[in-house]
Order: structure tokens, then C-alpha cells, then sequence
């Protein structure tokens, strides 16, 4: 025994010091605005504890910390996405998907051909695609008749446009699903909008919103939540992302939460590389007290260490896309009499996030018509004025349109913005199918993240991935210069690079409840670091957009690295 703890004494310093380890000669962004820079940083274990000149995080280790030569290169805090479907993008990446891509008609019905011969990323008999591009609805007659003739009329076929909001079914598929013009003809009429219909009463097969409903359940059930979430973790890591939030991670309305469970199982299997922080889709014009039991029963069950419910998702209205029309507009969509669809009863949402509030739960809110912006601002001026400003950082997503009259209340209200400003520059998808169809006194300020960073806003970093790519430097490429196929889209919304560098760290920390863990690097904090292959702070936007991450640290450990890795 006298051995034994002789041996100990001997040992355990060594085994302590092997888990120091300093990084230098490193250009180093922190993310903490009071100390933005560094050469040097020291970690044990899961933890930072020293940050600054080289010369004097060396202090705070012992002699036989690793000393490890960053050789100049660049070291950041690990991303932190403030709005993404994980587990859903990495289930996608299991099926048939387009993955965003702006495809012909012709080219879409040869991938389908391809994937139909290869019989690869099926559901069941059913061809799903997914990631479609919605300017792809632009030609839903070329649509129609291409995926109703021949391989395709009599195999299944649905159609998943990249926003989660849109689809579309062919005639087979309709047929199985019972999607009929008796089903059209016995619809509510505030329901109708989600339904295509031809002049005579027939569904032409493009569905919407909870139009979908009717198609998804005729569609064999074979989802693999968990492989999915492993695939998810393995994309975000490769990216750089440590941390995120995910909006749609269970439902008040559902008994099984399969999101919840997969994380949980990555959990229970030591593979879980990312901090988790969670919101449940809740029904605002529901009995609030009843969902923020239901809520508070599942943080009970699922809140562990890096997975972490903080409360409600909340949707305000749909998208603005032609041929949806279904975000809340404050002026009608051009040619009709229709403003769009406020999802939520402006009295009934204010009276739920007060509840919500004051139980200290989060309220996400998914808002993209200037409308829906508007009334959300609304009940949270409310909430503030009720319960006092809690501190609570509830968050509008998506953004838009929004009007100058509404700039300096995020700021005011605590607010935070979810912005996908990957999707601010001009192509069809923010020009083609939106301009001719919205008052231009609304288009003019689509994204308006310049003008809202300027009035006081804190923005936040987001992707919605798989909407769209995950990766944050394509986000703050486009972010900075707006720039697309058709052109810059208002070019005095582009945004400062490193206030995008920000959004996608401890701004994007603040929207998952978790900026005094993650988001920078400082003492005390979550060792995710990620090293760059250049300098992103001098690089022109083109070279910055092409950035490759060399590896992913969390908490102290890789969970990335290229040279490792063989096909990505």
C-alpha cells in the first residue's frame, strides 16, 4: 500500500500536466470584446485557463504542460449555429436530396431517374426527394407533367422544397395519400391556401405549411433518428460548429420526442461532440399553462450536461415565396386581396410568452413577413412590460422583411436576431419570385441586418440548415457582400465581417442561454476551438468564403481533422 502511494505521488502530477496543453504562435480571435486577440492559449482538461501572450499563459501551466507550434496559424472559438434542424439535415443526407441545388426541371427528373435505377435514398416505395430549391415551384406545370409520365406514372413521388414549408406530390401519390378535389371541396376555407388547385377544383399536387400533413402520412415511416444525429454531428464538426440550437427538437402536440431521444443516446454513448440547446414547437393559441407543463416535464426528463431545453418554438406565419404566399404581410401580396397568414392570434401569442416568461422558458419565434415581425415585437413589448425584463433572451428567426419602424425595438426589448444571412443576395430566390409579387415599399427591406446591428440589435448567427448549407463562412461571405447571380442585394445592408464573426459565436452563445460556457475563448470556459487554414480577418471575401477548417476541438478534445479524414 506504501508503494502504491508512493507511486501516485509520483504519477498523478504527470498524468495532471498531460492534460495541459499551450497553443502558440497562433493568431488567435477570442470573441471576447474586451480581449479580441491573442498569440497563445493554455487548456486542461475540458477547460481554458489562460489566454494572451505567450510569455505569460506559460505561467499558468506546469513544466511538463505540451507546448504545441500553431505555426501561425489561425484559432477561433468553435461556431455556434443559433437555428439549425440537425437532426433532420442529418437524416436528409441519407435520402435522396438536391441539397439546394437550382436544377432545370430536366435535370431534377434525371436525378429522380437516377435515384429510381439505383433504388438509393428511398422511403419505403415512395421517391422522396428532399433539399429541393423552391424557384423550382416557378415551373410547377413543366413539374407536373414530367413527374406524370413515363418511369414516373405509377411510382410515388413527393417533392420536398428546401425551406420545409413547401412540397409537392404527383398523381400516384395523391391518389395513395387520398389528396382529391372532394378532399379540397370539404376544407375549411382558411385551409385552402395550403393546397394547389387548378381552375377546376382539382389539387395540382403542390402543398404547403400543415398542407403536408395529408401526403406525409402515406409515406411508409423508416427514419432513423439516431443515425441521423450522428450524421449531423459529423457535418456540423467537419464545419467548425460546437454548439447549437434546435428549434424544432420535439412537439407539445407529440408523445414521442425522437429528437430528444437521439441526442440522448449519443449521450448515454460518450458521441455526443456539441452543445445542445433545445426549443419545442408549442401551439400559441393553445392553453399555455398546459404546454409549459408539458415543457417543463420534458426538461425534467432530458436536461443533462450539453443537452438543454430552454423552452417554446413558436411559429408566426409561412413564407413568401411565389407561389406560397403564406408569410404575414402588412400590405397584400400583389394582384390579390391576401396579406398572407398570421399563424398566431396576436392577444392569445402575448398572453402565452408572458406565461412562457414567467416560468423562464425561452420563446423562439419563426417570423419572415414584416407583419408576423411586427406582432411578435408586439407581445414581447408586452411580456417586458408585465414581468419585467427577466433577462430571458427570446429570439425572433428568419427576419425577412422588417420595417424601419421596428429596427431599434430588438434592442430595446432584449430581442435577439436569428438571421440566415446566407440567404441575403440577389438570385431567383430573393429577387424573381419574391419582387414582382410583394408592395416595393416592403422588398426594399428584405434582410435588413445593417440597419438593425446599427440600431442596437444583437445578431445572431444562424443557417437553418438543411434549408441551406450549414457552413458559416459561405453565411458571412454573403452576408458582407450580398452578392449573387442577379446582382448585390441592397448594398447598404451588407455587413462588417467581424460582426459576423461575432454572430456566429457569443451572440449566437446568448440565443442558447449559454454565453457563460461557450462562445469565446476566456478562462473558465468550454475548450471548442477550431483552427483555420488562413487568416480570415485579411482575407479578400472570395478566399475567406473558401476557408477549410484544419480541425474542431470540444471540449479539449478533436472531434475533427482533415488530414484524417478521406472524402470530404
Amino acid at each position: 500500500m506504501k508503494r502504491l502511494k508512493l507511486l501516485l505521488l509520483f504519477f498523478l502530477p504527470l498524468l495532471l500536466a498531460a492534460q495541459e496543453k499551450v497553443f502558440y504562435n497562433a493568431l488567435i480571435f477570442t470573441a471576447d470584446a474586451l480581449h479580441p486577440f491573442a498569440n497563445a492559449i493554455a487548456i486542461k482538461g475540458k477547460k481554458i485557463i489562460a489566454i494572451g501572450r505567450y510569455s505569460e499563459v506559460k505561467k499558468t501551466v506546469s513544466p511538463a504542460a505540451e507546448l504545441i507550434d500553431c505555426k501561425g496559424k489561425f484559432l477561433m472559438p468553435g461556431f455556434v449555429d443559433s437555428h439549425i434542424h440537425a437532426i433532420g439535415g442529418g437524416m436528409g443526407l441519407t435520402k435522396a436530396n438536391t441539397s439546394d441545388k437550382n436544377l432545370s426541371v430536366d435535370e431534377l427528373a434525371a436525378y429522380a431517374k437516377k435515384m429510381l435505377k439505383q433504388k438509393e435514398g428511398m422511403t419505403g416505395d415512395v421517391l422522396v426527394i428532399h433539399g429541393i430549391n423552391i424557384s423550382t415551384w416557378s415551373h410547377l406545370d413543366d413539374i407536373i407533367q414530367q413527374f406524370n409520365a413515363g418511369e414516373f406514372a405509377g411510382q410515388p413521388v413527393v417533392l420536398r422544397g428546401s425551406d420545409g414549408h413547401t412540397s409537392w406530390a404527383n398523381n400516384t401519390m395523391m391518389n395513395r395519400a387520398g389528396l382529391n378535389k372532394q378532399f379540397i371541396k370539404a376544407l375549411a376555407p382558411d385551409d385552402k391556401i395550403f393546397y394547389g388547385v387548378t381552375q377546376s377544383g382539382e389539387p395540382n399536387g403542390f402543398v404547403s405549411e400543415s398542407g403536408y400533413r395529408i401526403i406525409g402520412a402515406a409515406i411508409p415511416k423508416d427514419d432513423n433518428y439516431n443515425k441521423g444525429a450522428e450524421k449531423a454531428l459529423e457535418y456540423c464538426n467537419r464545419l467548425g460548429i460546437t454548439a447549437w440550437l434546435d428549434p424544432n427538437a420535439g412537439r407539445t402536440a407529440n408523445i414521442q420526442q425522437p429528437y430528444l431521444d437521439a441526442y440522448t443516446l449519443l449521450i448515454k454513448k460518450g458521441k455526443l461532440t456539441a452543445h445542445i440547446a433545445a426549443t419545442i414547437v408549442s401551439n400559441a393559441d393553445a392553453d399555455p399553462q398546459l404546454q409549459i407543463a408539458f415543457v417543463k416535464a420534458l426538461q425534467k426528463k432530458y436536461n443533462q450536461q450539453n443537452l438543454q431545453i430552454l423552452g417554446c418554438k413558436i411559429f408566426a406565419d409561412g413564407v413568401i415565396e411565389y407561389p406560397t404566399h403564406t408569410a404575414a404581410l402588412s400590405l397584400p401580396y400583389t394582384g390579390t386581396q391576401s396579406k398572407g397568414v398570421l399563424m398566431f392570434d396576436p392577444k392569445k401569442f402575448t398572453k402565452f410568452a408572458i406565461a412562457a416568461d414567467k416560468q423562464n422558458l425561452l420563446v423562439h419565434v419563426h417570423a419572415i413577413g414584416d407583419r408576423a415581425v411586427t406582432e411578435t415585437l408586439n407581445g414581447f413589448e408586452v411580456l417586458r412590460k408585465t414581468n419585467g425584463n427577466t433577462k430571458i433572451p427570446h429570439t425572433i428567426t428568419h427576419l425577412q422583411i422588417v420595417l424601419p419602424s421596428d429596427f431599434e425595438r430588438f434592442g430595446k426589448l432584449n430581442v435577439l436576431a436569428s438571421y440566415q444571412l446566407l440567404w441575403a443576395f440577389g438570385d431567383v430566390t430573393t429577387v424573381n419570385i419574391i419582387k414582382p409579387y410583394i408592395d416595393p415599399s416592403l422588398y426594399k427591406w428584405q434582410y435588413p441586418s445593417r440597419s438593425l446591428l446599427q440600431a442596437g440589435t444583437t445578431i445572431c448567427g444562424a443557417s437553418d440548415w438543411p434549408v441551406s448549407s450549414a457552413n458559416p463562412f459561405e453565411a458571412i461571405y454573403y452576408a458582407e457582400t450580398r452578392l449573387g447571380p442577379l446582382g448585390v442585394l441592397d448594398s447598404t445592408q451588407c455587413m462588417p465581417r467581424m460582426a459576423m464573426l461575432y454572430a456566429y459565436t457569443i451572440n449566437a452563445a446568448k440565443a442558447l442561454m449559454a454565453e457563460k460556457k461557450i462562445g469565446s475563448l476566456e478562462p473558465g470556459k468550454s475548450a471548442d476551438i477550431i483552427m483555420l487554414d488562413r487568416d480570415i480577418l485579411t482575407a479578400n471575401p472570395q478566399a475567406m468564403r473558401d476557408t477549410k477548417i484544419l480541425w474542431t476541438m470540444f471540449e479539449g478534445k478533436k472531434v475533427y481533422e482533415a488530414s484524417l479524414q478521406k472524402g470530404f
